[in-house]
């Protein structure tokens, strides 16, 4: 627990780097003229079983995109405050409200992250099958890890697994380096699609 207290800010450092990783090569890359010597096919996202528009798969990733985050946001929240109550010098009684603050969230907010990363779990497959690109496999990757860390925290959840796994189950699914991780590739992969 004190290891995944001490890596929080690792963690909001790495997602502050993941979202200027997002905006900075999209906003760079609008100022090249298109010519021929860009190196992607046109048919590189393109499935021809699936005649979709593109406006479609877009709004599915947006949705499964928000939906994560407010699914996620208790447990952020959580991390963060337990970070701030361990290392920023606030009185007693402040840390107290705090601590009491989160209590009562992972009482009533966690249910949202027990049940809703797997609904999105749908969505997320959805916007994979109908937008798949050939030019990168870094979305697969992303779609693996995010299953991966689903399923982690179902089995942990839910007791799925073996008394003998579920400590490395837990410990698996807290870890904030595979967490980092699976935003880097997701960041990445989308930006190298779009």
């Amino acid at each position: 627990m004190k290891k995944q207290i001490l890596n929080a800010p690792i963690l909001l450092f790495a997602l502050f780097l993941c979202l200027g990783g997002h905006y900075v090569p999209t906003a760079i890359a609008d100022d090249h003229p298109k010519g021929n010597w860009h190196l992607e096919r046109e048919d590189q996202h393109s499935i021809p079983f699936l005649e979709t528009d593109n406006e479609g798969t877009e709004t599915a990733g947006q949705i499964a995109a928000w939906l994560l985050l407010v699914a996620n946001l208790p447990v952020a929240l959580s991390i963060l405050i337990k970070w701030i109550n361990r290392f920023m010098p606030l009185g007693a009684e402040l840390k107290s409200s705090l601590s009491n603050f989160n209590r009562f969230q992972k009482k009533h907010l966690m249910i949202v992250h027990y049940y809703l990363n797997p609904a999105i779990f749908g969505i997320v497959v959805w916007h994979y099958i109908s937008s798949r690109c050939l030019s990168t496999s870094l979305p697969e990757w992303g779609l693996f890890l995010l299953v991966g860390f689903m399923t982690c925290g179902i089995l942990n959840k839910f007791k799925l697994c073996p008394k003998a796994f579920r400590k490395a189950v837990h410990q698996l699914h807290t870890q904030p380096l595979i967490f980092v991780a699976l935003i880097l590739v997701l960041t990445v992969g989308h930006t190298i699609i779009d």
